[in-house]
């Protein structure tokens, strides 16, 4: 919303759009994670190679589907990609199948680092539950987890 058409007293009664709210959440956990991670060894991962790492498959991943699933373009996410190969976290592989795509698999640099992931988000979502409370928590856990029109079954698939 424009600034020119809301006043200072309007703003003092608005509440921050909900938006607002949940990408100021996310964003505070994503730095945390990629804090926490850089203090146990891994210095050179960044936000953005946590979050296209987030958006991987156990086994493997078109790198096309990665960027489908980011709402950005195979190029968008390629400087990236090669940054998690340059470090060992992935593999980039020919598909067999496709010869115009590209496969994308975790290493076992990779696995490690989303173990690692996995268990500081664990940490992460506990501090906010101490915060907030376990019933609330739980219910935006519940509300957040209705799936809103997103795919969200890759990440069921990251938790069998």
């Amino acid at each position: 919303m424009s600034t020119k058409l809301t006043t200072s007293a309007m703003r003092e009664s608005m509440s921050e759009p909900l938006t607002v709210l949940l990408e100021t959440a996310a964003q505070y956990v994503l730095r945390t994670l990629t804090t926490r991670l850089r203090e146990r060894g891994y210095v050179a991962i960044t936000e953005p190679h946590l979050v296209l790492f987030g958006n991987l498959d156990c086994g493997a991943t078109h790198a096309a589907r990665i960027a489908q699933r980011m709402r950005v373009s195979r190029q968008a996410i390629s400087k990236t990609l090669r940054e998690l190969h340059r470090l060992g976290f992935i593999s980039l592989e020919d598909d067999p199948d496709r010869g115009n795509q590209k496969l994308v698999v975790m290493t076992e640099r990779g696995t490690e680092l989303a173990l690692e992931a996995r268990g500081e988000l664990r940490e992460i979502e506990a501090e906010i539950a101490d915060q907030i409370g376990a019933s609330a928590m739980g219910a935006l856990r519940l509300a957040l987890e209705k799936g809103w029109g997103t795919d969200s079954s890759h990440r069921a698939k990251m938790d069998d």
